[in-house]
């Protein structure tokens, strides 16, 4: 690896650490078009690209999801009974639809960038011109559970299908359903968002030995290179604490703010990236 290449890996991580921590989505809108580039880098193109893009995005997402939940559990804003009543159902759908991704070649890169690029519209419409008040009271139901179940199944296909961990279904839902601070739905979205990347990595780091799989990259397992991932790792636990205190001082409505702005940027990116296709 050369020094350019560990440096901008590392600072990968950084930002990536530090807009997961400030914002608990993941983080994944940050490294699936940084994982695009680099995977071109190493001749990876076309529809195989788009399984190394979410192998690598989700592996790195479960030791990012666990950074920051840590974090949170430090400062006391860890909230366990909603995250495995939501991530355990999840889980079980991202593994079968891993699984079937990874075993057929029907899910080409056009399909993926589509999808990405729907949910990132729809997240940026609903960041942006729909707030909810932060004093609203939080949903009670008896049912309560059973939208959990419905969300999580929901949650772990989208994850297994997009790569983004699926923050952007999980917060819309839990803050304008359920009726949660936003601190609270991304505290519970990072805590799920692990559980999910623990399935999905899972199916792509076990490989079938007479599953034809291309490597290209170096120290590669599965689908997943440990030298690629490292140094992202080491910037993402630099960066991560950092994020959550951050998120603790800012007020919601920023947060908002700098969520709606970052979607909207890759949003253009991605427009532009089908277009010229």
């Amino acid at each position: 690896m050369t020094v350019t290449l560990f440096i901008l890996l590392l600072l990968l991580g950084l930002i990536t650490g530090f807009y997961s921590g400030l914002i608990g989505t993941g983080g994944n809108v940050i490294l699936i078009p940084a994982l695009d580039l680099l995977f071109v880098y190493y001749g990876i193109d076309g529809n195989e690209s788009v399984k190394f893009i979410i192998a690598h995005s989700l592996f790195i997402t479960v030791f990012l999801g666990l950074a920051v939940s840590y974090r949170q559990y430090r400062i006391g804003n860890f909230h366990m009974r909603e995250v495995l009543t939501i991530g355990i159902p999840g889980m079980i759908s991202a593994y079968l639809v891993s699984e079937f991704i990874k075993t057929s070649n029907w899910y080409d890169k056009s399909y993926f960038e589509l999808i990405f690029l729907i949910l990132l519209i729809l997240l940026a419409i609903r960041l942006l011109f729909f707030k909810r008040k932060e004093n609203e009271k939080q949903k009670t139901s008896n049912n309560k559970n059973l939208y959990y179940i419905f969300l999580g199944t929901l949650t772990g296909g989208v994850t297994s299908l997009s790569g983004l961990g699926g923050g952007v279904t999980l917060i819309p839902f839990l803050t304008d359903i359920m009726k949660k601070s936003i601190k609270k739905a991304s505290s519970i979205s990072i805590g799920v968002i692990m559980l999910l990347a623990i399935s999905v990595s899972s199916s792509y780091l076990i490989v079938k030995d007479n599953h034809q799989m291309p490597e290209k990259l170096p120290f590669q397992t599965g689908y997943i290179s440990m030298y690629l991932v490292v140094p992202i790792l080491i910037g993402i636990f630099i960066a991560s604490s950092y994020g959550v205190r951050m998120a603790q001082k800012i007020s919601p409505l920023k947060l908002r703010i700098i969520f709606g702005i970052v979607i909207s940027t890759l949003c253009i990116k991605m427009t532009v990236s089908l277009l010229m296709r």
